[in-house]
């Protein structure tokens, strides 16, 4: 199904609101009008700036998946300035949906009885199907413009024309159909100039030589509820085919993203990759280990490694301990001579180091000192 149509602006909804909303009065919910005007205010018909087309401004809403949502009031008088964002159905009744019975179409909340004008909503303990339609202007086509214009709303069931008195009595198929009906052509007209009084029907007056009744056709009813059926069953394919249409879109785009992803992903990896490359032929081996991730195996390896190399070590150390050993056993002079010797050599050193003492003279000092013993005569 199509999206609904925009019927009016916001600019003109307001507009037109303000436009019938009177100066003064209050508004009497019971009788939907305000009371405390001028006594002839009401009596006054103005027909609507606007009206509804159902083949033009039915479509698809974001109320129209809410098996719990009304009929739009602002749709049936079309002036509904929200179109497919309304949270309503933007269509005509049928026999398949619920019908309340303390409510209308609309959500509205219905009274015990009907009003004495037999205006409003209407009441819930009698069903009424029926609605007065008049101030008909009477041509040669009254049939054809009531079944025209009144048709569009739903299936009718009898349509009684009394040509003398400018009066039709309508009746539909159900109710519901009958509510909206009432509310998209009160104070509208047929396809002349007039200005139709839509009530709800009390009961059909007697029969007169100059009444009008009008009885769809049973096998019409029956290809018209088949061109129905048919045109749901193909908007409803349409709907499902541009639902798959917009999954189909949807993957193609993703799968399209995912591959660029995977390429810019593959492209930074390989990046990565050179940076690794170039800075593993910039760094030493240390660094390239410290980057390794060592494992339990790689620990143990170590240990064994540096557990060989320290008993290599030792017994090299014990090498070296031997080898010196036999030399100082092969030796001419024992360990202990040259232990000796270096002990003499230390004294020796300690004594050239000392002082003289100061010789004391005496009375023979000189003449000991005098040299007459000397070896130089010799």
């Amino acid at each position: 199904m199509k999206p609904a149509r925009v019927q009016v602006t916001k600019a003109q909804l307001e507009e037109y609101v303000r436009e019938k909303q009177p100066e003064g009065g209050t508004y009497n919910i019971w009788h939907h009008r305000y009371s405390g005007l001028e006594r002839d205010f009401h009596r006054h018909s103005v027909r609507p700036k606007f009206k509804v087309d159902i083949a033009r401004d039915s479509g698809e809403t974001l109320g129209s998946r809410n098996k719990n949502a009304y009929f739009c009031l602002f749709f049936a008088k079309g002036m509904c300035a929200l179109g497919p964002k309304c949270t309503m159905w933007h269509r005509i009744p049928t026999e398949d949906d619920v019908q309340e019975t303390t409510v209308d179409c609309f959500g509205r909340d219905k009274f015990t009885e009907f009003r004495q004008d037999m205006g409003g909503v209407g009441g819930f303990l009698r069903e009424n199907r029926t609605l007065y339609v008049g101030r008909i202007a009477i041509t040669e086509d009254t049939q054809g413009a009531v079944v025209r214009q009144f048709g569009q709303f739903g299936p009718l069931e009898r349509v009684r024309i009394l040509r003398g008195r400018g009066v039709a009595f309508v009746t539909y198929r159900t109710r519901a159909n009958a509510e909206f009906a009432r509310e998209a052509m009160m104070n509208q007209s047929l396809e002349n100039n007039e200005i139709m009084n839509v009530r709800w029907a009390t009961a059909d007056p007697k029969r007169t030589n100059d009444e009008i009744i009008y009885t769809p056709d049973e096998k019409q009813l029956e290809r018209e509820r088949m061109e129905s059926l048919r045109s749901q069953i193909s908007e409803s394919y349409e709907r499902l085919d541009a639902e798959n249409e917009a999954a189909t879109a949807a993957a193609i785009e993703y799968k399209g993203e995912k591959r660029d992803l995977e390429e810019d992903e593959s492209e930074l990896q390989t990046k990565k990759q050179k940076e690794d490359e170039n800075s593993a032929s910039t760094t030493t081996a240390g660094d390239d280990s410290s980057a390794y991730e060592y494992t339990e195996e790689d620990c143990l390896r170590y240990y064994e490694e540096q557990q060989a190399y320290y008993e290599q070590v030792q017994r090299q150390q014990q090498q070296l301990q031997q080898e010196e050993e036999e030399n100082k056993t092969k030796s001419i002079i024992s360990e202990n001579v040259l232990a000796n010797l270096k002990t003499i050599s230390k004294n020796t050193v300690t004594l050239t180091s000392n002082p003289k003492p100061a010789a004391t003279t005496t009375g023979l000092g000189s003449l000991v000192n005098y040299g007459s013993d000397s070896e130089d005569e010799d």
